[in-house]
């Protein structure tokens, strides 16, 4: 550096005394216009290598926001993105008195075990942050090697004594030819409604019928390919909703192997990112997807008392004073999926389907081997302005199984059927990154699980399981604004 100063020095001391010559030679008339713009020329070169030498900056932007907030190196070889998600809701839960029980509230459940419903008030309501989230992401090295860290704030209401937890952890490379390979902690590849992320959904949140069925995040490793219209994941992993789980567990493996695959298909020539979003928003053009997928895990049949859920071989979960019934269990499920879009309106269609099997003789004697769950969801919007989008969805759940119990519990195994109708609107100020949605649902049958086949609480969507088996007419109001950043 101290050699390029000193070169500036030496010529810029050579430019003055020509100057100074040209000032001798000419007197007071040696600035004409020629010889002035010769000078002005001489000085604009100057300091354009003066500055061009005398940067300690490489050339391009390394921070700044486009799309995200963003820290980069010069060459592109290395981005670090930064992205979050607040999640601000008033909820209003009306239970029917036939679905409340008339018995005392339960004392509190011991450390480690599952609380008992406490229930027994017809209108609950209030302020919650349903999901606060920031997401770093970007890749290293050069851009085919990605990763992501996602941290998750957990309401009290969902998960007790975890505040924080990990959602996406993975690093991902890409293979060329459209392959990659994933190794680390995701969202599963399973049905379309839960892959969607909560950023971009039409309503205030998912359905039941996806909290019954849905396999949330799994840890393992994952192949996939893309291509225009094609596009096929298959992965080995931990099983559903197994995340932050370590290798060593009190009580074993928490599943003895699970697979999940999936596969997507395009007809239509626009890109994958269309399907990003749940709206279609106005302008946009004609859209179809369709999708198929599986998960198929074999449970060991022990699970601790954080980790009970079916997909973790628990048939009746431990509550105050009631002993966990668990065994190996087989879990295979199933979906597939449409999706519409178009200029002003979306329409969305899933079936999911699960049967259980390979329960031994508890299995048996329990009356859950050969169950037989199955779910459909539609829904759709239409936007009545640029901003203003109007919405509907149904949803339906049919559980066919022998299970039964001495007394009535609210279980994932029984033999149900639930209608859901919900209706609503969404106010778009900058489209998903700022909007405002209010939606009411109405349940014509009792809902007779708390938590789904995977150990999802339905209490994330704000419903709650009857506490008598009985009682239809069940309702939820939501109002949540949304802000990503």
């Amino acid at each position: 550096m101290q050699a390029q100063i000193d070169a500036l020095r030496e010529q810029n001391a050579r430019q003055s005394s020509e100057i100074q010559e040209l000032r001798a030679a000419g007197g007071e008339r040696w600035l004409t216009e020629q010889r002035a713009e010769q000078v002005r020329r001489v000085v604009r070169d100057v300091l354009a290598d003066g500055s061009t030498r005398a940067s300690l900056f490489p050339t391009g932007p390394t921070a700044g926001y486009d799309r995200n907030f963003f820290v980069a190196s010069a060459d592109g070889d290395f981005r670090l993105n930064l992205e979050g998600q607040v999640q601000v809701r008033y909820a209003y839960s009306h239970m029917p008195t036939a679905a409340l029980g008339t018995a005392p509230l339960p004392p509190p459940a011991p450390a480690g075990t599952v609380p008992a419903e406490d229930g027994q008030i017809a209108n609950e309501y209030g302020f919650e942050i349903r999901r606060m989230q920031l997401n770093m992401f970007g890749h290293m090295f050069d851009p085919s090697v990605t990763y992501r860290v996602q941290f998750q704030y957990q309401r009290d209401a969902n998960v007790t004594g975890e505040p924080l937890r990990f959602a996406d952890v993975y690093v991902q490379k890409a293979l060329g030819g459209g392959w990659f390979v994933r190794a680390g902690q995701w969202k599963n590849f399973f049905n379309w409604e839960e892959i969607d992320s909560s950023r971009t959904q039409q309503f205030v949140e998912r359905t039941l019928v996806n909290e019954y069925f849905s396999t949330r995040f799994v840890q393992g490793v994952l192949v996939g390919w893309e291509s225009d219209s094609l596009r096929l994941f298959g992965s080995y992993n931990d099983g559903g909703a197994n995340r932050d789980v370590g290798i060593l567990q009190s009580t074993g493996n928490l599943t003895q192997w699970a697979f999940t695959g999936r596969a997507e298909w395009k007809p239509t020539r626009e890109g994958w990112g269309q399907f990003r979003d749940m709206q279609g928003w106005r302008g946009s053009p004609f859209g179809a997807a369709v999708g198929a997928a599986f998960n198929w895990q074999r449970a060991a049949g022990n699970p601790p008392a954080s980790r009970q859920s079916p997909g973790n071989g628990t048939i009746v979960p431990g509550t105050s004073g009631v002993a966990a019934v668990a065994t190996d269990l087989t879990l295979l499920t199933w979906t597939a999926d449409l999706n519409l879009r178009g200029d002003g309106w979306s329409a969305w269609a899933a079936y999911l389907g699960n049967v259980t099997y390979g329960g031994g003789a508890v299995g048996r004697n329990a009356g859950v081997d050969g169950s037989v769950a199955q779910g459909v969801v539609v829904q759709g919007g239409v936007f009545v302005t640029n901003e203003l989008e109007l919405i509907a969805r149904y949803e339906g759940l049919w559980v066919a199984s022998d299970f039964s119990q001495a007394s009535y519990a609210a279980n994932p195994f029984l033999p149900q059927s639930l209608n859901i109708l919900t209706v609503g609107a969404s106010w778009y100020f900058r489209k998903n990154q700022l909007k405002f949605t209010l939606d009411a649902g109405y349940a014509f049958d009792p809902v007779r699980f708390s938590t789904g086949l995977f150990g999802e609480a339905i209490g994330g969507a704000n419903w709650r399981p009857s506490q008598t088996g009985q009682g239809s007419g069940e309702v939820v109001i939501r109002a949540q604004t949304q802000l990503l950043f």
